[in-house]
């Protein structure tokens, strides 16, 4: 059973008046040389959902039919590099029919879509586009060591071989450790040739060839506008982050790249400030079903998150610790993924659950009802309205300056408190003041003009500044937990747990001038 394969690339797009023999004489004159490896002619057909979980989960699924033999491989998309491309490869032996499956085979590609079984992906996947390719392959090697293959495909929409667009493309991939070689090929080619590096994935070219594109975040149902109401601004505010929120569920769920966690984890935190800066606006049960269904989730993301960040920060401590401390933080950073392992079954599990279901067809419902199933309508002899109207039915550029002010005052006070007595329960609380009032200025940024980005760009720098104090001491804890399991006969790495405890002890701490200059940077600034 194959499993997954990290691979390393370059490619080059050959415009139609470029010779591509050129590009080969171009390695070989770099020191290089190509062999011949025979000429493959193969079908892709490119798999997603209506909706795009496969690509809005960060992969490619392609089903590759060559003579007889029928592959399915899985791909990430974004790669961990700029210029060379570094992507992981997944390949099994696909089913004999078509998709829509109800299984597939036992293999690589079937655990890879194992989290996305709830969403019912196989059930669900539809060819979005086929291509072509006669291929030319190379081995490409120094003297007599192999550092990989050269391959030069003429790629083409299926059925279209009488006239249809296409395209050449030349890739270079290189075996492990040959890294180096890669960069020379990329270098010579581009000095002698001027051609450059392509970044577009074979799955975005072949929307191309079909005359389509990869779908973007529908948010534009939710551009805010000058004249909007305070429902209007709350409404759309909601629906932008839940569509941010689902949109980055599938990567969450599939666990290649921490920052989907993240980016889902900063949605469910933004709606459920968003319930409260809007509290006039949207009706009291709808408040408090999302709010409890987003506190749930949100905690769970949380917990992954927070060691996404522990697991990064202690990478970049190992760099510069002594040496007698290394081995610690590599036992502690195993300690850290075992604990992140467990919490991401946690949030799986939550995920996969009739609660979060529920949570996601009501919340979908009132994503299609727009602001008139969110906001009460007020008589007009209402005591809460002021002049006959509704708070919630006011343009927002008249009660949006009252609403930021008064999250602003929450503000101060709390960084009165910490001032006060700088303990990491107040900083903490800061911190979350600090936050609320950042997205209550984003919220109302478009009907208060070019000031109000500005001083959200601001706080955002002083949410970041006490985030780092937030971070530490939350490292400290996972590694005073972990200290306590170490055996007192391993001096050695109960020594270098210590040291490392001493190092991050400081870094959890914040005083009152830097409470100051914090302000300074960003609370302290009036509100316009």
């Amino acid at each position: 059973m194959r499993t997954a394969v990290l691979e390393r690339e370059i490619k080059f797009r050959i415009p139609e008046e470029r010779d591509a023999a050129a590009v080969c004489d171009a390695i070989e004159g770099a020191g290089f040389r190509l062999e011949s490896s025979g000429l493959v002619t193969h079908e892709d057909g490119y798999l997603d959902t209506d909706d795009w979980i496969l690509f809005r989960a960060g992969i490619a699924l392609r089903l590759r039919r060559e003579g007889e033999r029928l592959t399915l491989q899985a791909k990430t998309i974004q790669s961990k590099t700029g210029e060379v491309l570094t992507r992981t490869e997944w390949a099994q032996e696909a089913p004999p029919t078509d998709p829509p499956w109800e299984s597939l085979p036992n293999g690589p590609v079937a655990i890879l879509l194992r989290p996305l079984a709830k969403l019912r992906v196989l059930a669900r996947l539809t060819t979005r586009a086929r291509v072509e390719s006669e291929r030319k392959m190379f081995r490409w090697l120094h003297e007599r060591e192999l550092l990989g293959s050269v391959t030069l495909d003429r790629v083409r929409e299926a059925g279209t071989q009488n006239g249809g667009d296409s395209y050449r493309e030349l890739e270079v991939e290189a075996l492990d450790g040959a890294a180096a070689a890669l960069e020379e090929v990329r270098a010579a080619v581009e000095r002698r040739l001027d051609l450059h590096t392509s970044v577009e994935s074979k799955l975005a070219a072949a929307l191309a060839t079909a005359g389509e594109k990869l779908p973007e975040m529908p948010e534009r149902a939710y551009a805010l506008y000058e004249g909007d109401r305070l429902a209007d601004v709350a409404a759309k505010t909601l629906g932008r982050h839940l569509t941010r929120m689902f949109w980055n569920e599938p990567g969450t769920r599939l666990n290649l790249d921490p920052n989907y966690v993240h980016d889902m984890r900063v949605a469910t935190r933004r709606l459920r400030t968003a319930l409260q800066v809007f509290a006039m606006a949207i009706p009291e049960e709808t408040r408090e079903s999302l709010g409890r269904d987003l506190r749930w989730i949100g905690r769970a993301l949380g917990g992954v998150r927070d060691l996404d960040v522990g697991l990064r920060r202690v990478a970049a401590m190992v760099s510069r610790a002594p040496e007698h401390e290394r081995a610690a933080l590599y036992v502690f950073a195993r300690y850290l993924e075992i604990r992140r392992a467990r919490r991401r079954v946690r949030l799986l599990r939550r995920l996969d659950s009739k609660r979060y279901e529920a949570f996601r067809e009501r919340a979908q419902r009132w994503l299609d009802g727009g602001p008139t199933l969110w906001a009460p309508i007020a008589a007009p002899e209402s005591p809460s309205a002021a002049g006959g109207v509704h708070p919630a039915l006011a343009p927002a550029y008249m009660v949006g300056p009252r609403i930021v002010a008064e999250w602003d005052n929450r503000m101060r006070e709390a960084c009165q408190e910490a001032e006060r007595k700088s303990t990491p329960a107040n900083v903490h609380a800061l911190r979350i003041a600090v936050k609320h009032a950042r997205y209550a200025v984003e919220y109302f940024a478009v009907s208060e003009g070019q000031s109000a980005h500005h001083r959200a760009k601001q706080l955002a720098r002083l949410q970041d500044k006490l985030g780092e104090h937030q971070d530490a001491a939350t490292l400290l804890r996972h590694m005073r937990r972990y200290a306590r399991t170490i055996p007192r006969r391993d001096r050695q790495l109960l020594l270098g747990a210590r040291g490392v405890m001493d190092r991050l002890e400081p870094e959890t701490r914040i005083t009152r001038g830097e409470l100051h200059e914090l302000w300074e940077l960003g609370a302290g600034a009036d509100v316009t």
